[in-house]
């Protein structure tokens, strides 16, 4: 069994319900691979693909010449309600979507002098 927070910062794939609502934020289409970034009562929090924020005018307002225009790209994260989530998949140990889970790190302690560690 797979466990939502065995995959957190993984690639998976996910396939909407309904991606109509999601067009506002650039979600084009029905299904797709995205990095699970978190989840909660909600639903999925997934890195968004990438925005791009066209600067088209200066401080003023006014229209700025092509050549002074400038694009910034966003990083984001975007939810889904569990209601809108048709199916999911997850693909453990291939390479390049499923990571170190980087809050699963052996923690311990090390001691300078074992033989100290071993009496105490």
């Amino acid at each position: 069994m797979v466990r939502l927070d065995d995959i957190i910062g993984d690639i998976i794939y996910i396939s909407f319900r309904d991606v109509e609502g999601m067009h506002e934020i650039g979600i084009q289409k029905p299904s797709g691979h995205y990095m699970l970034k978190g989840f909660d009562q909600m639903g999925l929090w997934l890195e968004h693909p990438g925005i791009l924020i066209q600067h088209m005018e200066d401080k003023q307002g006014h229209l700025l010449p092509i050549d002074q225009q400038s694009q910034e790209e966003v990083d984001a994260v975007f939810m889904v309600r569990w209601n809108n989530v048709n199916t999911m998949m997850h693909y453990p140990n291939r390479e390049g979507f499923d990571f170190p889970d980087q809050f699963r790190k052996n923690i311990g302690f090390l001691f300078k002098d074992k033989t100290t560690a071993l009496n105490e």
